[in-house]
């Protein structure tokens, strides 16, 4: 019995720690599994953004990236005939003046010498550049 005893003990000392140790890994190894299927997770997010960001490239943003709307000349030579209000506003920014009559009238900073003028379908039909 004595000798059943010390041969108890020295097996929970030998294997013991082994046992924590692989609950330990076990424990490690649920863990980076749940990492993998999170970043498997991210990954697909990412792939359907970037597709969701392609199929909208080139539509909708403003003409003017530069950001300084009427100011910059060539944002001025981006206007076309026909465009309609919200696209010039996009190129050019807000107006500080309108006249609204049989045509509408936008003026800019330089106030007389810079506008736009649309018909009453608010189609751009001229302008004049600063």
């Amino acid at each position: 019995m004595k000798y059943l005893r010390i041969i108890i003990i020295l097996f929970l000392f030998i294997f013991y720690p082994d046992m924590k140790s692989s609950a330990a890994e076990a424990a490690q190894n649920d863990e980076i599994s749940k990492l993998h299927q999170k970043i498997t997770e991210l990954e697909t997010r990412i792939k359907e953004m970037e597709t969701e960001l392609a199929r909208y490239e080139g539509q909708g943003k403003p003409p003017d990236q530069s950001g300084d709307g009427w100011q910059n000349k060539k944002n001025w030579r981006k206007l076309k005939t026909g465009m309609n209000t919200e696209e010039v506003l996009s190129i050019l920014g807000e107006p500080i003046k309108t006249i609204n009559g049989v045509k509408t009238l936008w003026y800019y900073p330089d106030t007389y010498r810079s506008y736009v003028s649309f018909d009453d379908k608010g189609r751009l039909t001229g302008w004049h550049e600063p």
